[in-house]
């Protein structure tokens, strides 16, 4: 009898513990792990990242195999650089992945979110990468992510060869590879001369620290007006005076970790602090800003005043999502005038408030260069 008891006992717990690993039961025809997948991976792309964590959870909850719900808690927990949970699901997707391509491609670009916070990030990702490319030679994910990790590791040949790659495959993903491959290709022309322009160059979009690191590492915006101040002792902008007058360090600067560069570019009068005080570091630079951050260069550089008003009502306006009558107009209007930044050659539309890549900074950062004829 106490033997039988004892056998029951065990005979429980083991089914409890059976029943604590089985997967939930599906609630409906969609309450599915592929669908809460798709809809975690929308709430990432929106960096919903709250949201995609419940559907990527609930989908590994409804099969503790779903090695693509480990990839997208991973994933979300990369870009809330949260390292090791991140890595928890990471190594649980490359292990239920049984060789399927789309969860090793997912545990590669996870690897790359994680670029800056894993010494390793490359070979791992490499290695996903290579394990999904030998299940599938033409795995289109891992085509353009693997594109992908070689970009973020400056090999801009080699990331052209696999954005081509899927470019050629006219499928899913070959908007975003001509996208990037454009990218790279905009990097090497640019030329980035410092380790802070290879980052910035990487970006998406800059924000006005950015900007002014790049003004004064990539331009040298400090070279060229001590040169002008050692030929003319005098020199000095209306801009810089009254650059002179404003507060160096605004007080949402100090700590900034570019609070040395955003002191100089306001110390230069070639980027402005806002009236009350603070310069807004981390705000998003659109075109519309950075044609006005050129403008107070070229005023600063050349002394010429009436740059700032030159083109301010001029009828009709060179664009059509533009009116000249708007406070921003002439510094569009300049940098379009110069061919340092250009309108839409179909459209005509500048898209003042669409944002810069980083690439597109250091183009026009050359052009610039090359317009005050600067040499380095």
């Amino acid at each position: 009898m106490k033997h039988s008891r004892i056998g029951y006992l065990i005979f429980t717990a083991v089914l409890a513990i059976f029943l604590s690993n089985c997967s939930q039961k599906p609630k409906s025809a969609v309450d599915t792990p592929e669908y809460h997948f798709k809809a975690g991976m929308r709430a990432f792309e929106n960096e919903n990242y709250d949201q995609a964590l419940k559907s990527f959870q609930h989908s590994v909850d409804l099969s503790k195999k779903f090695a693509l719900g480990y990839g997208g808690l991973a994933l979300t927990y990369a870009a809330q650089k949260n390292v090791r949970d991140a890595k928890i699901n990471i190594g649980l997707a490359e292990q239920k992945a049984n060789g399927d391509p789309d969860a090793l491609a997912l545990a590669g670009r996870c690897w790359i979110q994680l670029r800056g916070l894993e010494v390793r990030w490359f070979q791992l990702a490499e290695h996903d990468f290579t394990r999904a490319l030998k299940k599938d030679p033409s795995h289109e994910a891992s085509l353009y992510y693997y594109g992908t990790a070689y970009l973020y590791s400056y090999e801009f040949a080699r990331a052209e060869d696999y954005f081509r790659q899927v470019v050629d495959m006219k499928g899913e993903y070959a908007k975003k590879a001509d996208e990037k491959w454009q990218m790279s290709q905009k990097i090497v022309r640019a030329m980035p001369g410092t380790e802070v322009g290879k980052k910035v160059a990487l970006q998406d979009k800059v924000t006005r620290a950015d900007l002014a690191v790049l003004f004064m590492e990539e331009l040298k915006v400090a070279e060229l007006f001590d040169r002008k101040a050692t030929t003319s002792p005098s020199f000095m902008t209306p801009t810089q005076m009254e650059a002179m007058q404003q507060s160096i360090s605004p007080v949402d600067v100090a700590g900034h970790w570019a609070e040395v560069w955003i002191d100089d570019a306001v110390k230069y009068g070639v980027m402005e602090v806002f009236p009350d005080g603070l310069f807004y570091p981390d705000e998003t630079v659109t075109r519309a800003g950075y044609a006005m951050a050129v403008q107070r260069l070229l005023v600063a550089a050349t002394g010429d005043n009436s740059l700032e008003t030159r083109y301010i009502g001029e009828s009709p306006s060179r664009f059509s999502d533009v009116q000249s009558t708007v406070p921003a107009y002439n510094a569009m209007a300049l940098c379009a005038e110069r061919g340092i930044m250009q309108a839409d050659v179909v459209t005509g539309r500048f898209n003042p408030t669409g944002v810069v890549s980083g690439a597109d900074a250091l183009l026009i950062i050359r052009t610039l260069q090359n317009s005050l004829r600067m040499t380095f």
